[in-house]
């Protein structure tokens, strides 16, 4: 069979268990087998009725609604307990400006006779492309970080910010000991 041969069929079946449920003769009342017989003009009311004066009806106070699932866990995180993403956003720049004083003062000592010792930045290091290269493991770090922030172990969760103020502090200690290299004679 075709595509369309199927969806028509699979349309006309929906079409005909719909006009089953919804026809007044054929509905069952209260799983009898015997159909409800439709209601006579005369015997509808002229106005709409309120649900209070429906027979059966609930009022909103007596409904009983089932507690809603709050995941795995069975714990609502509150949004206080969550680290914030300006903290998280205040690391990012952090790391970001380190990385790029690393890569001005990396390129200070190279204009001054030094060699790069990383073996994957040195390709980079004599043009403006390493400020580009060295931007890639902030980036890494940060995903990092936005992963613990949302895991669902408790201590991973409090030490989300250890990527980001390790590579931090990483460049920043790369940047001096290049300042120390670019000063010499």
């Amino acid at each position: 069979m075709r595509i369309q041969e199927i969806r028509s069929k699979v349309l006309i079946t929906l079409a005909l268990a719909g006009a089953l449920l919804l026809s007044p003769k054929l509905a069952l009342a209260g799983g009898a087998a015997e159909p409800v017989a439709a209601a006579e003009p005369s015997a509808l009311p002229a106005a709409p009725v309120p649900a209070a004066d429906v027979e059966g009806a609930q009022s909103l106070e007596t409904m009983r609604l089932e507690q809603q699932k709050l995941g795995k866990s069975g714990k609502m995180k509150l949004v206080n307990e969550t680290p914030s993403r300006r903290k998280w956003l205040a690391l990012g720049m952090a790391v970001h400006g380190a990385a790029a004083f690393d890569a001005y003062t990396t390129r200070q000592a190279i204009g001054r006779g030094a060699v790069e010792a990383d073996p994957m930045m040195r390709p980079f290091a004599s043009s403006p492309s390493i400020y580009a290269a060295i931007q890639i493991a902030p980036l890494a770090l940060d995903y990092a970080a936005r992963r613990m922030q949302r895991s669902e172990n408790p201590v991973i969760r409090k030490m989300w910010w250890l990527p980001q103020s390790g590579g931090a502090a990483m460049y920043l200690f790369s940047g001096t000991h290049n300042l120390g290299v670019a000063g010499r004679p």
